[in-house]
């Protein structure tokens, strides 16, 4: 994280010390490590970036930087979160799962967000958004506007893959490996010993469920899928079609969001020509930041 200072979590208050172009960062060593971009000026509101699975707050060649770069910029203040046993954050990372996650998201948007709230995140990480998402629906005793959600890549939660889902990820994680075994620095890692044979064989042989006796961590004790029928709140699902898992994943979430979820007239569903699941192009990145901001400045 450079040209970023790091405030002690009594010293949060002190004016920041990192200025860039249009922006200026804080790093709070807080119980949820978090970065926050901030605008020159008053915000609009606040949006919550959340990484994927065993990424750290950058997300994947720095793609949450950029976003909350441009969010700033442009008069939003942004969150960068790491997540239990990633980044900075505590925990062990093979003990974290899918609801830990849920809870330390939730416990930083308790201690810091802002109306209007966006939660962004992707994979799993959105899937930690909607988790997030789904507990702050509006109750009839204490209503609240519905937090907005901006889901890349978002995948089924586990309880709703099917056998043909995991069967499509298992021959593209195949077709991957085939890929990379033709390249000599693959065999020169694996001669290292830096390569992780048993997950090389879990991901071409078997599915994400847990074998016999094993915990499922992306799992969650809770049906997720179920209470996001009564979130209404407003959503942004974006995939690429270069990824094997969108095509499912999208139709997947269309059937939900005809059941109830999410904001009738404000939930956009779009697929980037081309992109893969991390958006690594140039090209996709650009339109994945203007299709948040479009978003994002329908909430302001």
């Amino acid at each position: 994280m450079a040209n970023e200072v790091v405030l002690a979590p009594q010293a949060s208050s002190l004016k920041p010390q990192a200025d860039f172009i249009g922006e200026r960062r804080e790093v709070l060593d807080t119980p949820v490590p978090l970065t926050i971009h901030r605008p020159l000026t008053t915000p609009k509101g606040q949006v919550v970036l959340l990484p994927g699975w065993s990424g750290t707050r950058c997300g994947p060649a720095d793609l949450l930087v950029l976003l909350a770069t441009r969010l700033a910029q442009n008069g939003w203040e942004a969150l960068r979160l790491d997540l239990p046993g990633r980044g900075d954050a505590g925990g062990e990372f093979q003990a974290t799962d899918l609801d830990s996650m849920i809870s330390a998201a939730a416990q930083a948007v308790d201690a810091h967000a802002k109306a209007p709230l966006v939660l962004l995140g992707i994979c799993s990480g959105a899937n930690v958004a909607l988790g997030v998402a789904s507990l702050l629906k509006p109750q009839a005793s204490s209503p609240k506007p519905s937090v907005g959600v901006i889901a890349f890549s978002a995948l089924p939660f586990q309880a709703t893959r099917t056998a043909g889902f995991d069967r499509r990820r298992r021959w593209a994680n195949l077709r991957n490996y085939a890929k990379k075994a033709l390249s000599p620095s693959t065999w020169s890692r694996l001669l290292r010993g830096e390569i992780n044979i048993d997950r090389v064989k879990k991901n071409v042989s078997v599915a994400e469920k847990p074998a016999d006796g094993e915990r499922n961590l992306k799992d969650s004790s809770r049906d997720i899928e179920r209470d996001l029928l009564d979130w209404k709140g407003p959503a942004l699902f974006i995939w690429g079609s270069g990824d094997e898992e969108a095509a499912p994943s999208r139709a997947h979430f269309e059937k939900l969001h005809a059941k109830g979820m999410g904001s009738t007239n404000q939930t956009t569903f779009h697929t980037i020509e081309g992109a893969n699941h991390n958006f690594y192009s140039l090209a996709w990145r650009e339109e994945l930041c203007q299709r948040v901001l479009a978003f994002v400045s329908g909430q302001s």
